[in-house]
Order: structure tokens, then C-alpha cells, then sequence
């Protein structure tokens, strides 16, 4: 990953898409069959490279939401059958506490039990890519996204070890994301939108 990111994309998603499609390139081996949890985004064109990139070469991609793909429902509650070996959670798990089903009911810790879960369902030494809000660990007031912190994120995946962490907070002139230390970006907050981004490369234990 580079060191700077023009925010196209006027979002997080400037970096994560770009992670994404990365982590991809350097971790999926032949027929590695791929689970996207949470991938029915609200802004589809945003990952139309990397979708592209995924027919191109015929990667069995799967995805699991509540509101559509291969297995529609509730990821935490849904009776897989079978299991994975990359699970992807793209800017997704952050909401799992009030955003794993439409009625918006706030459930507690259910962004660990969403990780959990992912675990169960992966092929021994598969993957996690996990892209989050990062900065100050908190719950967005009034809203349906979080922030973590490095102590949020070892707090999240336990029973995964990090192989690779890139972490990017937003310039003053929000013209681009910069490669920036967990520890210097203690102080961002979410507001109205992502002052801090991380992306994560996890294997499990």
C-alpha cells in the first residue's frame, strides 16, 4: 500500500477499494472461495474495479447481507453449510451493532460476534480483510458507525493474528488519506464522516 491517496472518491472508500482489490492480489490462491459479509453496498459504482477484477478472474465471490447475495439474513444467526477461505469485511462489521437488520435495534457487542463468526466459518490459516473507521474508539452518537483504535481493533479479532495493518487519517484539506501511526490518530472522530481509515490483513489462528 502507498504511503498517499487522493480522495476521489470523497470517502474512506478511496483507500479501502484500493485495499480491497491489494490484499486480494497478494493473498488469494486458485480456487480460494471468497465470502464478502455485508457486501450489498450503498454505493455499488464504488467497487466497480474491483468487481471487475473478480470476474476477470473467475474468483468465486460470495456475498452475505440482510438485504440480498448468496445468503440473505442475519450473518451472526445464518446456518452456514460450508466454509471459506477469505472472508471480507469492507467497511461493514463497524455497523453490526444496530445495522445487521433493518429494524436498527441496537445489539450489543455484535460487532465481536460478527467476528466470531467469521472465524467459524474459515478454513484453517484463511483470511480477514477488514476495513474500519479508525480513530477514537466510540459508537457514533445517533448514528449506525463507530470508530476503533489499535486496542479496539486486537479487542475485535482476537483468535486472528494481524498480519498487515495500514492505517490513514484524512488531511486537513481533505485532498487526500495519509499513511499515519495508530497512536497519532487517537484523537480522530467520526462526525458527519470518516476522519480515519484502517485496513486490516488478519489470519486466523
Amino acid at each position: 500500500m502507498e504511503n498517499n491517496y487522493f480522495n476521489n472518491l470523497g470517502s474512506e472508500r478511496s483507500v479501502e477499494v484500493i485495499f480491497v482489490e491489494y490484499a486480494l492480489r497478494k493473498y488469494y490462491k486458485n480456487n480460494d472461495v471468497i465470502l464478502d459479509i455485508g457486501g450489498v453496498p450503498t454505493t455499488d459504482m464504488h467497487l466497480n474495479h474491483f468487481k471487475q477484477y473478480i470476474s476477470d478472474n473467475n474468483i468465486d465471490y460470495r456475498i452475505s447481507d440482510f438485504r440480498g447475495g448468496h445468503y440473505q439474513g442475519d450473518f451472526v444467526e445464518y446456518n452456514f453449510t460450508e466454509t471459506f477461505d477469505i472472508g471480507i469485511f469492507l467497511s461493514s462489521l463497524e455497523h453490526f451493532p444496530k445495522c445487521t437488520e433493518s429494524d436498527s435495534i441496537w445489539r450489543e457487542g455484535y460487532d465481536r460476534k460478527g467476528y466470531e463468526k467469521s472465524l467459524q466459518i474459515l478454513n484453517p490459516n484463511g483470511y480477514i480483510f477488514l476495513t474500519v473507521p479508525f480513530g477514537k474508539h466510540r459508537w457514533q452518537p445517533n448514528g449506525f458507525h463507530q470508530n476503533y483504535n489499535w486496542q479496539g481493533i486486537l479487542d475485535l479479532t482476537k483468535g486472528s493474528t494481524i498480519v498487515e495493518s495500514h492505517t490513514y487519517a484524512l488531511s486537513e484539506d481533505e485532498n487526500e488519506w495519509v499513511k499515519t501511526h495508530p497512536n497519532l490518530m487517537e484523537e480522530i472522530l467520526y462526525t458527519n464522516r470518516a476522519g480515519g481509515v484502517g485496513c486490516f490483513i488478519l489470519q486466523k489462528n
